[in-house]
């Protein structure tokens, strides 16, 4: 499958790109003031990215006084998303490497598996981390796209006159009636 930066690469960049900046708009919306539109506005995002993120604020980068919508893991997985979008597209080598082997993606996975699992993770670990276990994923949601816009359903068949019955194309309706 050849990956082309059509419509619907650049919707998903657009919304990744999207996704990753309201991290940094619930901060900047919670400093606005207490009391404020802008404030409820951030609870509301904040509310957005609590399914997806635990959002504890000591795992978080602080920005205008008050923690971004999401981890610095999350951070990192949504940053490298992002820029896996932006960069696969001049790295064929590696976009070829990984789509003849799928199961490739775990390489760039282990980094956050050790991360987490081998000593005590620090804020730069676990952004960096997220942000390789990310790269590769943003190809194959890439290709996935790709393939469901051009899907074309198949066209179904024409149905065909039975065999028996006679065709009433050009048949005039006085021969109908004197067949009956």
């Amino acid at each position: 499958m050849k990956l082309e930066r059509n419509a619907s690469y650049w919707l998903l960049l657009s919304l990744s790109v999207l996704w990753l900046a309201t991290t940094f708009l619930a901060p900047w919306l919670s400093s606005s003031g207490t009391g404020t539109t802008g404030e409820g506005a951030a609870k509301w995002l904040y509310l957005l990215y609590a399914p997806v993120c635990h959002q504890i604020s000591e795992r978080s980068f602080q920005c205008f006084g008050h923690p971004l919508a999401a981890c610095h893991r999350c951070l990192g997985l949504y940053g490298g998303f992002a820029l896996g979008l932006m960069v696969m597209p001049w790295l064929p080598r590696l976009t070829a490497w990984l789509a003849d082997y799928p199961r490739r993606m775990g390489y760039f996975m282990v980094p956050m598996l050790a991360d987490y699992f081998l000593w005590h993770n620090v804020w730069w670990s676990r952004t960096l981390s997220g942000m390789v276990a990310a790269l590769p994923v943003s190809l194959f949601v890439w290709a996935a796209l790709t393939q469901l816009a051009s899907y074309r359903p198949p066209s179904s068949p024409q149905p065909t006159p039975h065999p028996t019955r006679r065709s009433l194309q050009g048949v005039s309706s006085t021969e109908i009636e004197r067949t009956s």
